[in-house]
């Protein structure tokens, strides 16, 4: 076997990967060591004859140091660098230059590989000066903030001076820091805010001459604690998660805190370079910086908690002790002030006291190097998407949740959730093991507590010992109702040890506040929870969740050998431990021996039943026509009355049988608790005035009146996909299209609407579009440029009418009309959002053409506007309309 090596610069520059596997083979990883941006030029240390030069590389870590020389190119301006030194060091290297008071020089930072390719850096500038920085130290310091000290000498006035200040320790990280500048004296000081707690910080006295800067010795604080006070420092608004008073790096709510980029855990991240930021969702990751400052109480806010805020809450721009922002009013009365922050690009701030700028904890899902935001002014407010180093404000929001009690979702029959085989639907195990300070406020929202609060989800198959051993030591119901006068009554039906059952009845009382339950008679519980081992199952037993499909109620763990601990009994609805079923019928007429069968699958209850499924019905006789195709799913109304189900497929012995989905009737239609979706039914609610046919049929192009629909004719199959969207909405409601534009620059109106809405009506179990044109106009000026991304987006419309069509009517640009390629603009979607689509550089146009013109790479220049821009358009229908 031969081997190959390839030596000299290909190893060094692209790799290489030798293997044995086979006679001459080898493979070369062409991945550059090095590229553009792994050569940084760094500061300089000055003095009035010489000057030390720093710089950077990344990459050659696994290099022998003998692979690769470091330098700088350094001259009398940056097109003539004619001279040469050679540094000392590895990753860091520096050199020595001279030269006299006053003189100007410019330098490059090198690294030659092999004496053949060299990568250079960025060119820089000093100025050999006798002027001088110093570092004095820190003051004040506090949770969020500090003062800072510097010093001069040898200064002229005309220069800049200040603090730079960093989170990151090291000469070049803290020179890269943020700017904190005042007017160069003697001495001074500057107050630098929006810091974090228990964090240490480094700081560096500087004076920028314009051709360089002199900088001091860096010096370090570290700020004191702050205690998020959960009871105080959140807001209660109404919605599904509390807010917090006041902003990351803040102690009040008219502070503005830190600002931060996309995954910055300092806050003074001056990097515009996207690999230096998170590329993912952060909330609730190790770089949420809300989740760090304030020890885990609280995270960042995904984009979707932002959307319910600005939808849900009245807002209000004013000024709160001289401090401009929104003032956001939740449902129940709550309220909350944003500052107006600005945002910060390298050590630029913007926008302060004009414009608020908070960042979710959402990245992009169309380009990560992007994340998600919210931005408003006294003018509008809007989503809109940011560069990930663009740092902006943070509001935190609870780390728990505030899940509503509602009580009427105890009424019903309940069982735990075992079934005899050992399979469960919802909980692992039919009993948890919590601490005695455990309730609804950590199980259900999630809140953290000082005390004796802990879990363990003890699951039946590796621990069936809690429950005694067997599953039907579970077996056994308990049903609460609300008699006409108002009496809670309660009925429990309990396995005993001996395997036998009693049945009990009484009442109870629930104390909402405190999320309990008191019974005269024991709750339904395994066979082995016995006096000496749980003493009561009647008083103040905790609720420790309720939700439609699930319920955990605690009792008190006595038996003396053992710790004290809450068991708790985990509950499914009766109902849903058993699933439901669901039916197709195809009744042709005549006498088929088969006329009325079904064909039947089942679909598991609450959640867990959200998808698509598939059902078959196999003929024994043949049916020529139809009359009554219908899908049932039997008790499923009953239990969800809001439920969505939809038709995505048909097909008669494996051939499409095509469909508009829009004229079937959808819902409870016999009044008995089952949902029904009528495919054709002549006696029905499509029938005809004869009672004899269907007067609208589905299946023909047109529709039309027939007697007998062929083409539900089939010999032996008849096979029907279907989708559960939904157990708790039926996509009815109002609908908001939003106008998205987004310019070269990332600059965006991420969901203006001049209050546009349309409604999609659900009545005589049918779904209709009503409303459905509009005419939006848009002003700005900054879009001269063109456009990256234009369409109409419409949140939640897609994952519930993924066949809904609309079209662009008009678009004018400046006032006059645009020609366009109708084909060309498209019906998308980001699930479950839908788009009509004009241009999206990430989205369905990138890949069938752009209706305005020729991109240039992203851009469509074509959809560029000075002023304003009008877009008219229609929605068509909610269900696809096939291809006749």
């Amino acid at each position: 076997m031969k081997s190959k090596i390839l030596f000299g610069i290909m190893a060094l520059v692209i790799g290489v990967w030798v293997t044995g596997c086979s006679d001459d083979d080898y493979a070369i990883n062409a991945t550059p060591l090095l590229t553009d941006s792994s050569v940084v030029t760094g500061s300089a240390d000055v003095t009035a004859t010489s000057a030390t030069l720093h710089g950077t590389v990344s990459g050659l870590k696994s290099q022998a140091s003998s692979a690769y020389v470091t330098g700088f190119n350094y001259g009398e301006a940056t097109d003539m660098l004619t001279e040469r030194i050679v540094a000392t060091g590895g990753d860091e290297f520096s050199a020595t230059v001279a030269g006299s008071v006053n003189q100007t020089i410019y330098y490059q930072a090198y690294v030659t590989l092999q004496g053949k390719v060299t990568y250079k850096g960025e060119v820089k500038s000093l100025v050999l000066t006798n002027a001088r920085a110093v570092t004095g130290d820190a003051t004040q310091i506090g949770a969020n903030k500090a003062t800072l000290a510097g010093s001069l000498a040898d200064f002229p006035t005309d220069a800049e001076s200040g603090i730079l200040v960093s989170g990151v320790a090291g000469t070049e990280n803290v020179r890269a820091g943020v700017r904190i500048a005042t007017d160069p004296k003697g001495s001074y000081t500057v107050n630098v805010e929006g810091l974090l707690p228990n964090t240490t910080y480094y700081y560096v006295a500087y004076l920028d001459l314009g051709a360089g800067v002199v900088y001091g010795e860096e010096k370090s604080f570290t700020t004191t604690a702050h205690v998020f006070d959960l009871d105080n420092d959140l807001v209660d608004l109404g919605l599904s998660t509390k807010w917090a008073r006041y902003n990351v790096g803040a102690t009040s709510e008219t502070e503005i805190g830190g600002l931060f980029g996309f995954g910055d855990m300092t806050g003074f991240n001056t990097s515009i370079d996207p690999a230096d930021y998170a590329s993912a969702d952060i909330y609730k990751t190790v770089n949420d910086i809300a989740n760090k400052a304030f020890g885990g109480k609280v995270t960042m806010p995904t984009i979707a908690e932002f959307e319910e805020l600005f939808a849900l809450c009245t807002k209000e721009w004013t000024e709160v002790e001289g401090v401009a922002g929104y003032k956001f009013t939740g449902p129940n009365g709550n309220s909350i002030f944003m500052p107006a922050a600005g945002s910060r690009t390298q050590g630029t701030v913007t926008g302060a006291g004009v414009e608020g700028c908070y960042l979710s904890g959402s990245v992009n899902v169309s380009d990560s190097q992007f994340a998600m935001s919210y931005h408003f002014s006294s003018a509008a407010d809007t989503r809109t998407t940011t560069p990930v180093y663009q740092a902006l404000a943070i509001r935190p929001v609870s780390a728990a949740k505030n899940v509503p009690f509602v009580k009427d979702l105890l009424y019903q029959t309940w069982e735990i959730d075992l079934k005899s085989d050992g399979s469960y639907l919802i909980f692992p195990g039919p009993t948890y093991f919590y601490g005695m300070d455990d309730s609804w406020r950590t199980v259900s929202n999630g809140e953290p507590v000082i005390g004796d609060s802990w879990c363990w989800a003890a699951d039946f198959a590796g621990n069936s010992w809690a429950v005694g051993g067997s599953a039907d030591n579970c077996r056994g119901t308990m049903t609460f109702s609300k008699e006409e006068d108002g009496t809670n009554k309660v009925v429990v039906s309990q396995v005993t040890a001996e395997g036998t059952f009693v049945e009990s009845e009484g009442t109870f009382t629930i104390d909402e506040e405190n999320k309990t339950l008191t019974l005269d008679v024991d709750v339904l519980a395994p066979a082995n929870f016995v006096p000496d081992f749980v003493n009561d199952k009647k008083t103040d037993i905790k609720i420790l969740s309720l939700t439609e499909s699930s319920m955990q109620l605690a009792v008190v763990r006595t038996d003396p050998t053992q710790g004290a601990a809450q068991l708790s009994i985990n509950y499914i609805p009766q109902l849903n431990k058993y699933g439901f079923t669901a039916k197709l019928t195809c009744y042709g007429g005549g006498d088929a021996p088969d006329g009325w069968n079904s064909a039947v699958t089942t679909i598991p209850a609450g959640d867990a039943g959200v998808g698509t499924y598939t059902i078959t019905f196999n003929a024994e006789a043949p049916r020529t026509f139809g009359q009554v195709y219908v899908l049932d799913i039997e008790g499923y109304a009953a239990a969800y009355p809001n439920a969505m189900v939809r038709i995505d497929g048909i097909k008669a012995d494996g051939k499409e049988v095509k469909f508009d989905a829009g004229k079937f009737f959808y819902g409870n239609i016999e009044g008995n608790g089952n949902y029904r979706v009528e495919m054709a039914n002549i006696w029905g609610c499509g029938h005809n005035d004869g009672w004899n046919g269907l007067k609208d049929t589905p299946f023909r192009e047109g529709g039309g009146e027939t007697t007998e629909e062929t083409a539900l004719a089939f010999e032996s199959t008849f096979e029907v996909t279907f989708t559960v969207i939904s157990v708790i909405s039926n996509g009815a409601g109002v609908y908001t299209p939003n106008l998205v534009t987004v310019n070269p620059a990332w600059t965006s109106a991420w969901g203006f609407n001049q209050g546009a809405t349309f409604e999609v009506k659900y009545e005589n179990f049918q779904y209709t579009l009503d409303a459905s044109q509009f005419d939006i106009t848009y002003e700005a000026t900054d879009y001269a440029a063109g456009s990256i991304m234009t369409f109409i987006e419409v949140a939640d419309l897609y994952g519930y009418f993924p066949g809904t069509h609309a079209t662009l009517d008009n678009l004018y640009l400046d006032g006059t009309e645009v020609t366009f390629d109708a084909t060309k603009v498209l019906d998308a979607n980001e699930n479950p959002k839908y788009r009509l689509e004009l241009w999206n550089c990430y989205g369905a146009t990138k890949n069938a053409g752009c209706a305005f013109g020729t991109p240039d790479g992203d851009v469509i220049k074509e959809l560029g506007f000075s002023s304003s821009m009008e877009v008219k358009f229609t929605f068509h229908n909610l269900f696809a309309v096939p291809q006749w």
